[in-house]
């Protein structure tokens, strides 16, 4: 049951536009519970990296058609320019961001942040079509700041995409091009610390919970920024973080 139910939420979280860091931090410090290793983590990350392949398998065969763009509009260029600023904010500031995790007394402030960038979709009237490298760096830079535990990923970058004119489908569809670097980044530094995992059917049956879990979190999330109701998410975050004050 433990394993489902941070298979689920992990699932969830990483891609509904909530903080799946921040909802870890808070499940960990209030609910003891807790991951039961680095295996674990290592195999949820490959569950919502594939969630995010088979969804978007599409656009992924789409980027490797080098006749369709030219270089300046080129996705894997795009998608290269906009992981830069994460990757360069999770090196020079690992050890400050891993103290950030060790209880809640931060994470409340990032959720009601977490719910104002979100509210700041309701006037967002995105329209063009075309992501440029410009528009790239500054998705990254937003994407940057989610490594901070309960700054959404996914709400950061949508949103960035949408203020920036971007019409809805393009920013949902870069945002998720880039956190595939991101998810598979994040798999690769902790399978480093793997040896000799033996699997068990808890392992699995959490693998199953976050890959379900993760495609359902996807297509919610693309019908509601579509419509253009992702600020509806920044109700929660914000309640979260207000709650969290008086625990």
């Amino acid at each position: 049951m433990k394993y489902l139910l941070l298979g689920l939420i992990q699932g969830l979280t990483e891609f509904l536009p909530v903080s799946s860091s921040g909802h870890l931090v808070v499940f960990e410090n209030l609910f003891k519970v807790r991951f039961p290793g680095i295996t674990f983590e290592v195999f949820l990350h490959l569950a919502t990296l594939i969630a995010v392949v088979i969804y978007l398998w599409r656009d992924i065969v789409e980027i490797f058609d080098f006749k369709k763009y030219s270089l300046r509009d080129q996705p894997l260029v795009l998608i290269a320019v906009g992981t830069i600023p994460a990757g360069l904010v999770g090196f020079l500031g690992g050890d400050l961001f891993e103290r950030l995790f060790e209880s809640i007394r931060w994470v409340r402030y990032f959720f009601v942040i977490n719910g104002f960038i979100l509210l700041s979709t309701r006037w967002a009237k995105g329209t063009r079509e075309n992501i440029t490298i410009r528009d790239a760096i500054l998705i990254g830079i937003a994407q940057s700041f989610a490594i901070l535990p309960g700054i959404s990923r996914s709400g950061a970058t949508i949103t960035a995409g949408l203020l920036l004119g971007i019409q809805p489908s393009k920013a949902f569809s870069f945002s998720f091009l880039l956190s595939i670097v991101a998810i598979s980044g994040a798999a690769v530094l902790k399978a480093k610390e793997l040896s000799g995992v033996a699997l068990s059917y808890g392992y699995m049956a959490g693998f199953l919970a976050a890959l379900v879990s993760g495609l359902l979190a996807i297509m919610v999330l693309k019908k509601v920024v579509l419509v253009r109701k992702l600020h509806y998410f920044a109700y929660y975050t914000l309640l979260l973080g207000v709650l969290l004050f008086f625990i």
